[in-house]
C-alpha cells in the first residue's frame, strides 16, 4: 500500500538549491508544472552538501520552526525521481510529508530530509 501511495504524489517541495533561482532550478525547470508557496515545521541543520551553497539541510520535527520553500507539482514527476534520488546523493532520503499552503490548507509532497 505504501508504493500506491507514493505512486500518487506528483509534487516535490523544495527548501534550498532546487527552487526557482537557486543554484539547481535547471533539475526541475525541464519539466511542465506549478509552483506553490509552502512550508513545513523542522529543523534546519548545518549538514548535507546544501551547505556549500547556503542551504541546510531539513529535519521535519513538530516542535520545530516554520521552513518556508515552495512545492514543485508536475504530472511528470514520477518520470525523473530517479534522477532526484541520485542528485541527492545518500546525504538526504526522499520522504512523503505533509505541506501547509498559503491558502491554509495541508497537502503532501516529496520532500528531501537529512538521512542522518
Amino acid at each position: 500500500m505504501w508504493i500506491d501511495a507514493m505512486a500518487r504524489i506528483n509534487s516535490i517541495f523544495v527548501y534550498g538549491t532546487l527552487q526557482p533561482g537557486k543554484q539547481n532550478e535547471h533539475v526541475l525547470r525541464k519539466l511542465n508544472g506549478t509552483w506553490r508557496k509552502g512550508y513545513v515545521i523542522g529543523l534546519l541543520i548545518n549538514e548535507g552538501w546544501g551547505t556549500k551553497h547556503g542551504c541546510p539541510g531539513l529535519k521535519l520535527h513538530k516542535d520545530g520552526s516554520r521552513i518556508n520553500g515552495m512545492i514543485f507539482q508536475s504530472i511528470e514527476l514520477n518520470q525523473i525521481l530517479c534522477e532526484l534520488d541520485d542528485f541527492e546523493v545518500e546525504e538526504y532520503k526522499r520522504i512523503v510529508a505533509e505541506i501547509h499552503l498559503e491558502n491554509h490548507t495541508k497537502t503532501e509532497a516529496y520532500l528531501y530530509e537529512l538521512a542522518t
